[in-house]
């Protein structure tokens, strides 16, 4: 008697507890994944409408974390957020050879970016997954770590690629150190041109990489008396991003570009250990550094001459989409200039690498010019004829649309040639 007197109260309590309007109310106003479980511990009712495929309360948990892709079901959503809640609250480190368990966090991130980078944002908010990841990405070691192509992944290239923008912000990562990438692959020293830098079927995401790290030191280490000055200096605003405005024109070639180039005379200084890696610096270039902006527009013109072609080629195939373009490009900050002409190319990459579709290929030439003359064809003639410079710029645009990484080359000169980096503002 005095057992069911005891025990009496606890299932009156389970008894009202079940009879409230709606179970989901309940778990909404629950702070962590823990009171949840806590929650439908209480009694086997109450674990079954928790745990049911079809709750509405991983639907609403799943939405306060993460941004919601419209037609997916609860059932989805539950099985999706347990994943995540499990793979990134564990401790991780890609300091050792790449296992099962870097695969299966990497994968997770996969999605959650794809995730990030299709899904429109209405005007004024933010991104809800991307904050997710930028959380994730402050509590490893991933966009510091560089391991050699003969043990990672291409997804792992991959990830590192379409992390770009986080990648350059010293809020969430560390300078690369110069043992992260290979400083004669960063300026193409055994390359030949003539051949395409960016090979549609065999992209190489290691080579890509490389030039990422380079930036991502020189950009964020104060010691390299390089770029960080200029970089650091630049408004918010004018930053990466990993995310266009409107991510429904994710493929489209944005109107607007800010980048960098770099170059070093003689290469062959390259080959010296612990020495310079840039004429950027205070020796030669004195107290500023150049921005370089780029501005775009469609051109219904299919304009790349011959010598472009011989030195940046056009890929072949018949299923090749490519759309030209022309524009100016000129000096970040400074007063207005009518600006240098610029014409070129984005070419399609139909094969997903690393597991993410949507890398592009750009091409495009900068020609000197002092006079505001808008037909290329003239002006390309007369430079390559007389006197100016032409440079040769090809590129990968990787998915999300907001980050070029890529090779510069003189096309009067084409020993002289180095990495560049521009991003959508």
């Amino acid at each position: 008697m005095a057992d069911t007197l005891q025990f009496a109260p606890m299932r009156n309590a389970q008894s009202r507890l079940l009879k409230l309007p709606n179970e989901a109310r309940i778990a909404c106003f629950l702070p962590t994944d823990r009171d949840v479980l806590h929650l439908s511990q209480s009694c086997k009712e109450m674990w079954n409408k928790v745990f049911e495929s079809e709750s509405a309360i991983w639907r609403d948990r799943f939405g306060k974390h993460y941004d919601t892709a419209p037609g997916r079901t609860s059932r989805e959503l539950k099985i999706e957020y347990q994943i995540r809640a499990i793979v990134l609250a564990s401790p991780i480190q890609f300091k050792e050879e790449e296992n099962d368990r870097q695969s299966l966090w990497m994968e997770v991130m996969q999605t959650m970016l794809e995730e990030a980078l299709k899904l429109p944002i209405a005007p004024g908010a933010s991104s809800k997954t991307l904050q997710r990841i930028r959380e994730t990405l402050e509590s490893v070691d991933f966009l510091s770590e560089f391991q050699k192509e003969e043990t990672s992944s291409q997804l792992f290239y991959a990830l590192q690629l379409c992390l770009t923008s986080f990648a350059l912000d010293p809020t969430v990562t560390e300078p690369c150190r110069r043992t992260d990438y290979d400083i004669r692959q960063v300026y193409s020293c055994a390359e030949k041109v003539g051949r395409a830098f960016v090979d549609h079927d065999n992209l190489d995401l290691a080579k890509l990489l490389n030039l990422r790290n380079f930036w991502q030191r020189h950009f964020l280490n104060v010691s390299e008396l390089t770029y960080q000055e200029s970089f650091s200096g630049l408004p918010t605003e004018m930053k990466p991003k990993v995310q266009k405005d409107n991510p429904t024109k994710i493929f489209k070639l944005s109107p607007s570009w800010l980048g960098y180039y770099s170059c070093m005379h003689p290469l062959s200084d390259l080959y010296k250990m612990n020495e310079r890696q840039t004429c950027a610096d205070f020796e030669t270039h004195g107290d500023s550094i150049d921005i370089m902006t780029l501005e775009l527009k469609p051109s219904f013109e299919h304009f790349w001459p011959e010598e472009c072609n011989m030195i940046i080629p056009l890929a072949s195939g018949r299923d090749i989409k490519r759309t030209y373009f022309d524009g100016k490009q000129r000096a970040y900050g400074g007063p207005y200039e009518a600006g240098n002409h610029v014409f070129g190319f984005t070419e399609e990459i139909v094969v997903p690498h690393g597991g993410f579709e949507g890398w592009t290929r750009v091409c495009f030439t900068i020609v000197e010019a002092d006079e505001d003359d808008e037909d290329d064809d003239k002006v390309f003639s007369l430079v390559m004829e007389g006197e100016g410079w032409i440079h040769g710029y090809e590129a990968i645009i990787v998915p999300g649309g907001c980050i070029m990484l890529g090779r510069w080359v003189d096309m009067k000169e084409p020993d002289a040639k180095g990495p560049f980096i521009f991003w959508d503002v």
